[in-house]
Order: C-alpha cells, then sequence, then structure tokens
C-alpha cells in the first residue's frame, strides 16, 4: 500500500457535474482500521473526549451504530 498522506473524506456520494467519486466518512474509519493507522492526534483527542474511542484507540462499538451522541452535539436530535 502506497503511503497517503491525505484523505478528503465528504459527506456525499457521487457528483457527475464534476465527475468525482467522493469517500464517505466510515470509509476513511475502515482505511485506518484495515492498515493499523491512528487518527490526526487532536481528532483523536476529539474522539476520546466526545466518548467515542477507548483509550486503547479502539473505537467504541456503539459509537459506530449509534450517531445520538454526535447528533446531540450538534444541537440536532
Amino acid at each position: 500500500v502506497a503511503g497517503c498522506t491525505y484523505v478528503m473524506g465528504v459527506p456525499g456520494a457521487d457528483d457527475i457535474m464534476l465527475n468525482y467519486q467522493s469517500t464517505s466518512f466510515h470509509d476513511a474509519l475502515y482505511v485506518r482500521e484495515v492498515l493499523g493507522l491512528k487518527p490526526a492526534p487532536e481528532f483523536e483527542t476529539w474522539l476520546r473526549r466526545m466518548g467515542l474511542m477507548d483509550e486503547a484507540g479502539c473505537m467504541l462499538p456503539d459509537a459506530k451504530r449509534d450517531a445520538s451522541r454526535l447528533l446531540s452535539f450538534a444541537g440536532g436530535a
């Protein structure tokens, strides 16, 4: 696997007008897990503070299924 230093996660799908296919946030999580990589330090700190990641650096199972914590943080749900 080539070393990739930057991946843009865009919450969308295909954009026919601009002729590109965007990634999704769960794709970035999957790639990190498969390659054994950690998130950026400041993002990892935020994930822990939000209760989405444990101290070992693993995403908590509920965090992958339940978005209510993030929605409540954003003012929804």
